[in-house]
């Protein structure tokens, strides 16, 4: 089965504005088009969107999702520098964690300091 990028949105609920521009910058070089160049994503398709998705989530850029897709696709050959990609980019999601935890806390903080500054507000003595 295949879907157009308007089905794929409603299938995904990744924007089909965000889809065309990662077609545009090369991460979907094989989408099957018809005549009138409709373009068709089959499962397949679909799921290296959500793999593409999730790469982005993880702030990886364009060009080295890019290059990770070249890469895939001369096949097993490629296989260590693709394992190094990935690699690079847990050790990269593991550092912006702990510095989104570390954010959290101070504004846990502050947050609390804000409820206790409303409490003694309302306070009558």
């Amino acid at each position: 089965m295949a879907w157009t990028i308007i089905e794929v949105e409603r299938k995904t609920g990744i924007p089909s504005t965000k889809i065309r521009f990662w077609i545009k910058k090369g991460l979907f070089p094989y989408l099957e088009t018809d005549k009138n160049k409709v373009r068709y994503f089959s499962q397949n398709d679909i799921d290296a969107l959500r793999w593409i998705e999730y790469l982005r989530e993880t702030k990886m850029d364009i060009k080295t999702i890019k290059h990770y897709i070249d890469l895939y696709f001369q096949g097993d050959k490629t296989l260590k520098e693709r394992k190094d990609i990935i690699k690079k980019q847990v050790e990269f999601v593991k550092k912006d964690l702990a510095k989104t935890k570390e954010i959290l806390k101070i504004l846990e903080e502050k947050h609390k300091m804000y409820e206790n500054l409303e409490c003694a507000k309302q306070k009558k003595y």
